[in-house]
């Protein structure tokens, strides 16, 4: 009887098991459908502040997005996409790009500051709600 070589065994079973795991987990998957939400390119995801809709809701756009001038003071980031921004009418959430992201990561809290911003009417499950996008940020 031939005797087998436990370590190469082991090694092979691992390698075929990670390469089953690539092939499953392709993002070729021609079964898919595609999302009527937007992109995160396109828009990004919505936070869960109350001006926003959910991350899980699907949401479409209504009307050409308007903007803005505002300014407040800087409370921080609420995720990887999202501000909050105390304005003269309280806290509000607001989507921002990578890029804006990482330029008011290292503010400190209470930081006044003026922006430029879009707001888009979505319609949410059948509500519509409005996006807040910052276009442009810098502190006052």
């Amino acid at each position: 009887m031939k005797k087998h070589n436990k370590p190469a065994m082991a090694m092979s079973v691992a390698v075929l098991t990670l390469v089953l795991m690539g092939t499953a987990c392709s993002s070729n998957n021609n079964n898919s459908v595609p999302s009527s939400s937007p992109s995160l390119s396109a828009s990004p995801s919505p936070s869960s502040s109350a001006s926003v809709a959910p991350e899980t809701e699907s949401a479409s756009p209504s009307a050409s997005a308007e903007t803005h001038s505002g300014s407040g003071k800087y409370v921080g980031l609420q995720d990887s996409h999202a501000i909050e921004i105390t304005t003269d009418k309280g806290p509000a959430g607001f989507q921002v790009s990578p890029e804006i992201a990482e330029k008011v990561d290292s503010w400190e809290e209470g930081t006044p500051v003026k922006f430029q911003y879009t707001s888009e009417k979505l319609e949410v499950n059948g509500e519509k709600i409005n996006q807040n996008t910052i276009v442009s940020i810098d502190k006052q």
